[in-house]
């Protein structure tokens, strides 16, 4: 503390008594007392608790120097330094080898230069003088500088006669000024030991550096001689007056320089002021302090005041200003007690004239400025504050004296003078208590858990609430975990706020919110036609709210929340739908042959919608244009594998199909895995109307199905074909342009089979177009075979390789017809002849003649294709027909595909009217928007006509009972679709609004009648299914306990599903909401009555039974059932008993029945599971999982206090513009003296002018 003494102040507290006054002469003695009472309020002096940094005078000089002018900013690590030694300043003289020496001088130069890493180069001159030169970073270059003047340079010693008590001052702290000495004067300093009675001082170095040094030291010795201390004991209490006020004494007495006064400070236990410097300053300030000393002594009194601990800081002032104000004007000391200390009492010393006016000067500080407090909800401050504290202004439009603070503990806290703090607190009061009457702040406890729920999607549940009853509702925290939930506002808005929180709070108490993860292709299953599915759903479960995420948002997880019960009967609903969807994704496809899809259909789809409804799954047929045979079954695997099933044994039933199966053998089977696939589709082409697959476990058979006249054909070029393979067989590739393999195969596979007939163990592997390797033929035989059929081949190759000219002469008018459309005839007859290049004569030439360049075959193929073109442009003919256009769409369905097919089967060229044709009627009265002109050969355009008129739709009628529409449209509109798919029409069933009969149907005329007939024989059959439903549907009540129920049901159902399968009926056992103890049964009327008597028995049994009941604790309810009901099972099997286990919904959840034939069993079965339990519940205890239920009490939490801060004299509290200056204050931006701009960091900007 610099000698000061200090008296420090406690922060103030609610003033609360008068003052009383206590007169002790005995100044000396004081009491003190401590307390550990909270603080209130922290005050911070912005000037003193927030110092600003020291400000270094900023100089601004021009001197027009440019940056490339200054030395710059970064120097460079290595210094340079130089040491001239005379020769007679030499230890050592001479650079002669024969002198001994000089290595020792040169070798002490190399040590230093290793040891501290500089460069040191010597050079001696003609005179012996030797000159140094040091290299190095700087601080190893002064070391080594110091040891090289200290090793090389003549050594010298001096002593120097020095006092005793001044050898500190020559030594230092810790010897740091005597090091400093040594360091700077390249000397070893020796100061004589304190048991030595000498006072000599030896100095060792080279000559002038130890002068210089002794010098120095004996300069410090005489500066202290002139220097004195001095000790003064005086009492603590008199320190103030020694001082003065805000330290003027010790200020006015160093100002100086020549003196310095240590005043002790109070927490320091001493009594002794030392006063340094100059002698005869020193004697004037020691006079000085002692007069004061003695004045006081003896004419200050001591007297003591009570002053409210609240009030002290008043009295005390900013940093201690009030006490030395009181002590400047009145030299009267006060002295306050600690800060942690209890007592009220300030006492104050002074002379006896002096004292009466410094006790009136601390009454009057004191009572100045009074503070208080309001209690106040901590939720009215807002409304006493109001936006941006408009409220607060409009009660205070003046406070400058009066602070306000509204503190988080509830209350106000006011300060200022004692008028203003009242009229504040009577203001405030009033306005607390007109709030009060007219609005409320409630809190209500609702579990986290519902809280996202009451706040809604982005806050639209909790924006309504605010809206409709005109409240702020204040949501907790997420991070605090805490229940409450505070409503403020009008007092009936608040009211029915909370009512309607608790109201939703109840209703989600009943509720549940649970996830299932289902696949989102999976969604729109869910989903279903325009939300049919779904909306069906929440129609049966109302209470259910079902969150599907959008298909954008990626996710799988659906949100189910509403009631307890209907939600895990949704979640049931939706998990076995999951797993159904899964299951039925499984395909497989049947080879089925084409002329047997009628009987695989049926009258009116009769079989197939058979098959289709036992397995569950979806069939579909090929097109009848299609060339695919194979018919896709869709469904649950073990569905799928019994429609397979079916759909083969009605082939098999309709047909002469057999199966064979043909061993591969062992030796085949690695070649066979390779090409065996492709060999097999040959042979499959070849004897048409098989199919070949392997057996799916082991691949060592091969399942030949078909016709037994082609399945003996294909059997025997099987086997031929694996006897090939297991002997040695070679395989040899030759690779042709796919335009070349027609003419390599020949005409209906002429060329390979003359190949076959000669080498009967090649097989020709052709490629198909599709294939990556198109132009690779693979030949598969014996290898001299195969060696000797790839030369044909290469051969035959080499020959379509072989360019030929030709020439055809066809007439002019028949060019155009091949180049036109983009040469689009050209451009087939090309690519089917092995890229034959065809060239036409030019307009200009007149001729008929066509070149033809390519292969010989090729040349020949092309030929014979265009004079076959010219033949059918001879015979062509042009008919024209009217068609109604509004058939149009439906002819030209599918990209005209229809229209296609009939063009390339007559080849033939069909014309529409073009789509904008004007409806005009011509002279032959024919409307030109109708008419459809086909071109072709004369034999051919009217069976092309006939087959496009067929196209035409139709649309018929027929009349279905509405009882019946239902059946028709099948499941998911399987029954409808699969007509349109099978008869290519389209059928239209009127809707339940319209009450109608009529089926509409509309489609080519055969279609229709067909479609039409299948439907007439479908409304039989369902006619007999709707009359067997009839007889089915007898039912018949029957009354069974409802303790019966889960003895009837079975574990998991086993019981009941028996009885159903024994007697083909339905056992309907009572829902919610149902008579409980009526279990339904329904069936043939037969089949009732003898489940109802087998039920009848089964009660009858149990009812003889003895029962008796058993209070079990819940927690030992699953050991005593075991792992998958094991344990339960087996007491049941040793006591011949039965258990009745508890439900979920009973009352008594601790209930257990025990009942059998035997009383003595039930008793010994009894025994047993009391024993159990015990032995369970003793387990439990012991290792401490088994506590007895306790009711939990709400702990009320409490907010504790917290200290608020205060910040006076900020810039921003001042109307200052220098200390805190607007942001848009512009004045400094002017140049006023008109001195010129300041050249930039590169110096002044140079002006380039061209030349």
């Amino acid at each position: 503390m610099n000698g000061q003494s200090e008296f420090s102040l406690d922060s103030p507290s609610q003033l609360t008594g008068g003052f009383s006054l206590e007169t002790n002469e005995n100044s000396g003695k004081k009491n003190v007392n401590i307390n550990g009472e909270k603080k209130d309020k922290v005050v911070m002096d912005y000037s003193t608790d927030f110092p600003s940094l020291p400000t270094a005078s900023t100089k601004t000089v021009n001197s027009g120097q440019s940056a490339w002018g200054k030395q710059p900013a970064l120097k460079s690590t290595l210094v340079t330094e130089f040491i001239k030694l005379s020769a007679n300043e030499r230890a050592a003289r001479g650079f002669s080898k024969n002198d001994g020496s000089v290595p020792n001088e040169t070798k002490k130069c190399k040590e230093i230069a290793t040891e501290t890493g500089c460069k040191i180069d010597l050079s001696e001159a003609k005179d012996g003088s030797l000159s140094i030169m040091i290299t190095g970073k700087q601080k190893s270059v002064t070391e080594a500088q110091g040891r090289l003047i200290r090793e090389l340079q003549t050594q010298g010693a001096r002593e120097i006669k020095i006092p005793k008590e001044h050898y500190g001052f020559i030594i230092g702290k810790e010897g740091s000024i005597l090091k400093k000495l040594e360091n700077e004067f390249y000397c070893r300093i020796f100061m004589p030991n304190k048991e030595d009675n000498k006072d000599f001082i030896k100095i060792t170095g080279p000559g002038n550096y130890a002068d210089a040094c002794a010098e120095k030291i004996l300069s410090i010795s005489s500066e202290r001689s002139k220097q004195t201390s001095e000790n003064l004991e005086i009492e603590k209490q008199y320190y103030p007056w020694i001082r003065g006020a805000y330290n003027s004494n010790i200020e006015r007495w160093t100002e100086n320089g020549t003196v310095k006064v240590n005043i002790p400070p109070p927490n320091v236990d001493s009594n002794k002021i030392n006063v340094t410097g100059e002698k005869e300053a020193v004697i004037k300030v020691v006079n000085e302090i002692k007069k004061i000393y003695n004045e006081k002594r003896e004419k200050v009194k001591t007297v003591t005041t009570k002053i409210p601990r609240s009030q002290r800081r008043f009295v005390l002032g900013n940093k201690g200003s009030g006490i030395q104000d009181i002590l400047k004007n009145t030299d009267c000391v006060i002295e306050v007690p600690a800060e942690d200390d209890e007592s009220e009492n300030i006492t104050i010393h002074g002379t006896e004239d002096k004292i009466i006016e410094a006790l009136s000067a601390v009454y009057t500080r004191a009572t100045s400025i009074i503070s208080t407090e309001i209690k106040a909800a901590q939720w009215l401050h807002k409304y006493l504050i109001g936006p941006k504290g408009a409220t607060l202004q409009n009660l205070f439009p003046a406070r400058e004296k009066l602070k306000i603070e509204f503190n988080e503990n509830s209350t106000i806290f006011l300060e200022g003078p004692p008028q203003e703090v009242s009229n504040a607190k009577q203001v405030l009061n009033d306005e607390i208590e007109k709030l009060l009457s007219t609005m409320d702040s409630q809190t209500i406890k609702v579990p986290i858990t519902y809280h996202r729920h009451l706040v809604g999607k982005a806050g639209a549940n909790i924006t309504k609430l605010r809206d409709e009853f005109d409240v702020n509702v204040v949501m907790p925290n997420e991070n605090t975990n805490s229940e409450d939930i505070v409503v403020e506002g009008k007092k009936e808005g608040v009211k029915k706020c909370i009512d309607q929180i608790q109201e939703v709070v109840k209703k989600m108490e009943n509720e549940k919110s649970r996830d299932i993860i289902i696949e989102q292709r999976f969604h729109k299953n869910i989903i279903g036609n325009k939300g049919e599915s779904i909306n069906k759903l929440r129609q049966q479960y109302p209470s259910v709210s079902i969150g599907v995420p959008d298909a954008s948002s990626k996710s799988d997880i659906i949100n189910i929340r509403g009631n307890k019960n209907e939600v895990d009967k949704v979640y049931a609903y939706l998990s076995k739908l999951q797993k159904e969807l899964i299951e039925s994704n499984y395909q497989e496809s049947v080879p089925i042959f084409k002329e047997f899809h009628k009987h695989i259909i049926g009258k009116g789809g009769l079989t197939i919608n058979k098959i289709r409804d036992e397995t569950s799954t979806r069939i579909d047929i090929p097109l009848d244009g299609s060339s695919d045979d194979k018919i896709v079954v869709t469904g649950k695997k073990e569905n799928v594998k019994k429609a397979v099933d079916l759909l083969t044994k009605i082939q098999n039933e309709q047909s002469n199909i057999i199966s064979v199966k043909v061993p591969i053998p062992p030796k085949a089977a690695t070649r066979f895995a390779y090409t065996g696939r492709r060999l097999l589709t040959d042979i499959e082409k070849e004897c048409e109307n098989v199919f070949f697959s392997l057996q799916k476990e082991n691949n060592e058979k091969i399942v030949i199905r078909g016709p037994k006249e082609y399945v003996g054909k294909a059997e025997k070029l099987v086997n031929e074909l694996l006897n090939t393979l297991n002997e040695q067989t070679e395989e040899a590739i030759v690779k042709a342009q796919p335009s070349f393999h027609k003419f390599l195969i020949g005409k209906a596979g002429g060329k390979v089979k003359k190949i076959r007939e000669n080498y009967s163990t090649v097989r020709i592997l052709f490629p198909d177009e599709k294939d990556e390797k198109a132009d690779v033929i693979q030949i598969v035989g014996k290898k001299d075979e195969v060696e000797s059929v790839k030369k044909i081949l290469e051969q035959q190759i080499e020959e379509l390789k072989q360019t030929v000219e030709d020439t055809i002469d066809i007439d002019r008018i028949y060019h155009k017809h091949f180049v036109a459309k983009g040469s689009e005839v050209l451009k087939e007859i090309q690519s089917s002849n092995g890229n034959v290049q065809i060239y036409f004569p030019k307009i200009s030439e007149q001729s008929n003649i066509i070149t033809l360049k390519g292969s010989k075959d090729c040349v020949e193929s092309a030929k014979a294709r265009m004079e076959e073109i010219v033949e059918d442009l001879k015979a062509q003919v042009t008919i024209e027909f009217e068609i109604d256009n509004k058939y149009f769409r439906s002819i030209l369905a599918n990209r005209g595909a229809a229209i296609h097919d009939i063009s390339k089967q007559y080849n033939v060229r069909i014309k529409f009217p073009e789509r904008n044709a004007v409806d005009e009627v011509n002279k032959d009265g024919k409307n030109l928007a109708n008419i459809i002109t086909i071109t072709g050969n004369s034999a051919k355009v009217d069976d092309a006509k006939n087959d496009l008129l067929a196209l035409v739709p139709v649309t018929k009628e027929v009349n279905i009972l509405r009882e019946h529409h239902r059946s028709l449209i099948g499941r998911g509109g399987e029954g409808i679709r699969s007509l349109q798919q099978t008869y290519n029409v389209n059928v239209s069933i009127p809707q339940e609004v319209d009450q109608s009969d009529v089926v509409v149907i509309s489609g080519i005329a055969t279609k229709v009648d067909a479609c039409i007939k299948d439907i007439e024989e479908r409304i039989k059959e369902f006619e007999k299914i709707a009359a067997d439903r009839q007889l089915r549907s007898y039912k018949v009540s029957i009354t069974v306990p409802s303790k019966y129920h889960q003895k009837l049901i079975g574990r998991r159902g086993a019981a009941v599903n028996d009885m159903r399968n024994k007697f083909d009926v339905q056992i309907s056992f009572p829902k919610d909401g149902d008579t409980p103890d009526i279990v339904t049964i329904t069936g043939y009327e037969k089949n009732v009555h003898e489940c109802k008597k087998e039920i009848e028995n089964i009660i009858a049994e149990l009812e003889s039974m003895f029962s008796q009941e058993i209070e079990l604790d819940p927690k030992f309810h699953p050991r005593m059932i075991g792992t998958g009901g094991r344990s339960l099972k087996k007491m049941c099997d040793e006591y011949k008993v039965d258990i009745r286990m508890p439900s979920k919904t009973d009352e008594n959840p601790s209930l257990v029945v025990v009942s059998g034939k035997n009383e003595e069993d039930v008793f010994s079965c009894i025994e047993q599971l009391k024993i159990q339990e015990e032995d369970y519940i003793e387990l439990l205890i012991e290792r401490g999982q088994y506590y007895t239920p306790t009711q939990t009490q709400s702990v009320q939490k409490t907010s504790s206090s917290s200290r608020s801060v205060q910040i006076t004299g900020a810039p921003w509290q001042m109307d200052n513009e220098e200390q805190f200056p607007s942001m848009s204050s512009n004045s400094q931006t002017s140049n006023i003296t008109g001195t010129p701009a300041l050249s930039g960091v590169w110096g002044a900007r140079l002006s380039r002018t061209s030349c």
